[in-house]
């Protein structure tokens, strides 16, 4: 019985690690592509866009980047259909086919010197692609592994998930950087840009092969939970308050992110400081904010997801305006201090948010649920991200125009995590008795 009993426990373990290293590595690879893109979008603008302007190329490239954001929608509704009905490893390994095929045509793509309008096309068609199948990646990924986790360790567990997504932001920063520091300008423009892709696709396959290896969710498994034939049906007719309250807690935390991750095309063009001395200080904020989302996910386990929730919206909406004054100011020192007043608002709030929206919402439509509140918020705002910020910095002529998008988005955030009901067990009694 003892022998059992030990044995149970072992493949719980081993299941469980299964499970967040799977789930992990393809969140971990749409924050790669993300983060080499925003690193290399001024490199990128000069090949696909016909400009003299550095400013306008990078301009036009960051545009381009939004265009995968408004695609996240319709990635929410397919892949949330997949996993509340077929599962959650069968909705996961699919993002990740198409979120590798994409990766591998943006690695290919021709230049607009090579191959005139086709090659901005082609870029265009690969950010959709990504765009897509991001749509269920960070569903699919929280909702996989909250729950595996022991019930009353989710925050913990649910912060590795976010973790495991700035992991990927850093090591696209940091290949990037070792790029920019080995090979000459020449090199990076014929060549140099197209490395980061390249690694990702390889990156792609062996996700895949590990989430074909995986047993869905003992949540997804379990007897209690009636399976919907038609789970969007569902949403639509009693849970848009649901989606609302959800992309209501997405959407300043996403601008935050929009605005941190382009801080470094900002720092190079605006504070005009090296591309390869910003690359290592994004890095390096990003180690800060790594260690504070394990932190802060651990202590959501302790005191709560909402008072840990209140007190990072509230620094998201208070330290970037400073930080954008810092990052412009064409100095070192301050655009690296800069760079870390957001890292850390932004892990404070990162910590329990992977649980928070994952426990609200119920097992049945939990996929459909957060993909869709998630794409709305990501594909409104921050697809339109480029766009406001554009038009704020022509208005205003100010560099820092961006901070006071944040501002707002911020405070849409605070409300929503107001409104939020407590879903820590042990700080209420209805999160005990949910699967």
């Amino acid at each position: 019985m003892a022998a059992s009993l030990a044995d149970d426990a072992l493949t719980t373990t081993q299941s469980r690690r299964r499970a967040i290293s799977a789930s992990a590595i393809g969140t971990a690879l749409e924050w790669f592509d993300f983060s080499v893109y925003a690193a290399l979008a001024t490199v990128i603008g000069a090949q696909f866009f016909d400009s003299d302007n550095p400013t306008h190329s990078f301009l036009a490239a960051v545009a381009v980047f939004g265009v995968g954001f408004l695609f996240r929608p319709l990635g929410a509704l397919f892949f949330g259909h997949i996993g509340d009905v077929y599962g959650r490893h069968r909705a996961l390994a699919l993002t990740i086919i198409i979120m590798g095929l994409s990766t591998l045509l943006l690695a290919v793509a021709p230049s607009r010197e090579a191959a005139g309008i086709l090659g901005p096309i082609i870029l265009v068609l690969a950010r959709i692609g990504q765009g897509f199948s991001a749509g269920g990646e960070f569903a699919g990924g929280a909702a996989f592994i909250v729950e595996y986790a022991p019930r009353r360790r989710r925050g913990l567990y649910g912060s590795i998930h976010y973790m495991a997504l700035i992991f990927g932001n850093l090591m696209g920063a940091a290949l990037v950087a070792v790029l920019f520091h080995t090979l000459s300008e020449e090199q990076m423009s014929d060549f140099g840009w197209r490395i980061p892709f390249v690694t990702g696709v390889f990156v792609a396959m062996l996700g895949f092969w590990m989430r074909m290896r995986l047993a869905d969710t003992p949540a997804f498994t379990s007897e209690k939970v009636v399976r919907e034939s038609n789970p969007l049906a569902v949403v639509a007719k009693t849970h848009k308050l649901r989606v609302l309250q959800g992309a209501g807690l997405v959407v300043g935390f996403t601008i935050a992110n929009y605005a941190y991750v382009n801080m470094q095309g900002f720092i190079v063009t605006f504070g005009d400081l090296p591309a390869t001395t910003v690359s290592v200080m994004y890095s390096a904020s990003l180690v800060v904010q790594i260690a504070l989302i394990g932190a802060f996910g651990a202590l959501s386990d302790r005191v709560g997801r909402r008072p840990v929730l209140l007190a990072g919206s509230v620094a998201m909406a208070v330290v970037v305006l400073p930080a954008f004054w810092l990052v412009t100011s064409g100095q070192a020192g301050l655009a690296f201090l800069g760079l870390v007043l957001m890292a850390v608002s932004i892990g404070m709030y990162a910590g329990p948010f992977t649980t928070a929206i994952t426990e609200m919402m119920p097992v049945e439509t939990r996929y459909s649920l957060i993909s869709i509140a998630y794409g709305l918020a990501v594909a409104i705002f921050g697809g339109t991200a480029g766009f406001v910020v554009a038009y704020l910095r022509e208005v205003t002529g100010a560099s820092v125009a961006p901070a006071f998008f944040c501002i707002a988005a911020a405070i849409v955030t605070l409300v929503a995590v107001l409104t939020l009901r407590e879903t820590a067990p042990g700080h209420d009694r209805r999160a005990e008795e949910e699967v």
